[in-house]
């Protein structure tokens, strides 16, 4: 689904040069087939889940199934990427999602994405949990989305009058097919209506495979409050270039405008921004202005191979429902480093699990102000000769803007030990930022969820907030999705947890961070991944 890594690459030292290889999806990293190889969740199988009780938080699946094939067979479903939004117009009605793999792919022989919204009306004690109909081939597909084996990659946001929209990318293990999906619910997030197609290459109208360049990728829905007018970004991966794109409903997802580059090679000057790019997370203001936060290469060339070339955050605005853009650089984004074992995939040290520097964007709805975190390495110990990465050191990064052009220094909310994936919600001057950490277990490979929030007045003194935990208890990000090391031959246990988090805060002051977690359900699963949340209150 997600992709891990966008086309360029950070030099975090100054003579490396930025690696420009290409690298959709997630196919095989996420899921692996070999049957000699066996997950660590097939370990707990028959056993007591040893996990205390999560309490306060709140795992939101229920109905899971077990794997029926692959290296995960009888492990419990995994559920990792969330995504969360709040109704405007009711604080205690949220919906969420995440790639669901509870639904069996006979053509595929196993386990795959499907779709599945999780729905609350009392402000995330409970959820329930919806299938999107007809995604897939195995959620009963027809025409051009028969051809799709995967949906992954989900965005959830609210319109007006309880209107929630999903977006999905979708796509074929059989083919090159890819593409754009929105599911809508006019009650909240309860029922959900036959997807919409935004965007497709490599398919034909009745699920034939036809050849195909492109590959489209990490997408994200935003609408505006006032108008309805919904807004589908994603990265359209071809063999010279990752522009982001993006496309716009004005009849309620019904119909689709053609895709725009947000930032067209033809557009590139030397020193400018490239359409090396990824990670597009869009917002709409009060004003009907649409912003798009993403990761790009800032190159002197299109080589991209000079000292000073760089991955920066950069925001696209536009004045004009998305028509014409003007971009611009707010940060500089050091990547991650390349674990060559794990795929050639971004990891901590340690770890198994791919990472990213994609920002995630908020727009506070009643102040207006903007506000983009992500997560980078650029504080990690690197060896001063050969630039090799020595120890990892995630740190949270913040940058904010009253109106959208003027932007803020970069604000470091971390805790000196690896975070990662953060997300960030804002609701009438005030601010929370949510991200995994290993603060509490820096000699081994648990994980726990954390957050900041405070004012946002000040931001700088939102980051010498002191950081509060989430989760209750350490768990261990390895127990599905594993792989086989490029160069050790190693198995390599939890290679895949879902390329982001997510965060939402309603009008009534509650914020609700959604995270993938791995202790399952204790007294009902054995431990595997699953999403969770907790309602929690800016005065707790």
């Amino acid at each position: 689904m997600a992709v891990a890594v966008p086309l360029a690459r950070t030099a975090l030292f100054p003579n490396a040069l930025l690696n420009k290889t290409a690298d959709p999806g997630d196919d095989a990293t996420a899921i692996s087939l070999a049957p000699n190889l066996s997950a660590l969740c097939q370990a707990y199988i028959g056993k007591l889940n040893t996990y205390a009780d999560p309490r306060p938080n709140v795992d939101q699946i229920n109905g899971d199934q077990f794997v029926l094939a692959g290296s995960q067979l009888g492990c419990d479903s995994a559920q990792n990427e969330t995504t969360i939004a709040v109704n405007p117009a009711n604080p205690r009605n949220l919906v969420a999602g995440t790639n669901d793999y509870r639904v069996f792919n006979t053509r595929e022989g196993r386990n795959d994405g499907s779709g599945y919204a999780y729905t609350t009306f009392d402000g995330g004690r409970t959820w329930l949990n919806v299938q999107l109909p007809h995604l897939t081939f195995q959620t009963g597909a027809t025409g051009l989305l028969s051809d799709m084996d995967s949906a992954g990659d989900p965005a959830v946001a609210f319109g007006p009058h309880n209107t929630a929209y999903y977006a999905n990318l979708v796509f074929s293990r059989l083919n090159n097919a890819s593409g754009v999906v929105v599911s809508k619910s006019t009650d909240g997030g309860r029922t959900w209506g036959e997807p919409s197609i935004v965007h497709t290459d490599g398919v034909d109208s009745s699920g034939n495979a036809l050849p195909t360049p492109y590959f489209n990728d990490k997408e994200w829905i935003t609408v505006d409050q006032h108008t309805g007018t919904v807004y589908v970004t994603w990265t359209s991966f071809g063999p010279n270039d990752s522009p982001i794109q993006v496309s716009s409903s004005r009849d309620g997802g019904n119909t689709w405008s053609a895709p725009a580059a947000v930032n067209p090679a033809s557009a590139f000057t030397p020193g400018g921004i490239t359409a090396y790019s990824s990670g597009s997370n869009p917002q709409v203001n009060r004003h009907g202005d649409l912003f798009i936060a993403y990761e790009s290469a800032v190159c002197q060339t299109l080589a991209c191979d000079q000292a000073t070339d760089h991955d920066a955050v950069i925001i696209a605005t536009s004045h004009d429902g998305g028509h014409t853009f003007t971009n611009q650089e707010v940060a500089y984004d050091y990547d991650f480093p390349v674990n060559a074992d794990a795929a050639g995939r971004d990891t901590l040290t340690g770890e198994n699990f791919r990472i990213n520097s994609f920002p995630q964007l908020t727009i506070d709805p009643v102040t207006d102000a903007l506000y983009a975190t992500w997560a980078d390495d650029r504080n990690g110990l690197y060896d001063s000769t050969t630039g090799a990465s020595i120890k990892t050191n995630g740190d949270v990064f913040i940058v904010s803007s009253r109106n959208g052009k003027h932007w803020s220094g970069t604000i470091d909310v971390g805790t000196a030990e690896d975070e990662v994936y953060p997300a960030i919600a804002a609701y009438d001057g005030k601010v929370a930022v949510s991200f995994y950490t290993r603060t509490y277990d820096p000699n081994g490979i648990g994980l726990d969820m954390a957050y900041v929030a405070g004012d946002a007045e000040d931001l700088r003194d939102l980051g010498r907030h002191r950081v509060h935990r989430i989760t209750t208890q350490t768990a261990n990000p390895q127990i599905q999705f594993l792989g086989v090391g490029l160069v050790s031959g190693k198995i390599l246990q939890g290679e895949f947890i879902g390329d982001y988090t997510a965060i939402a805060m309603g009008s009534d002051g509650v914020f609700h961070p959604c995270w993938t977690d791995f202790r399952g359900n204790p007294g009902v699963t054995a431990p595997n991944q699953d999403a969770y949340t907790q309602a929690i209150g800016l005065d707790d």
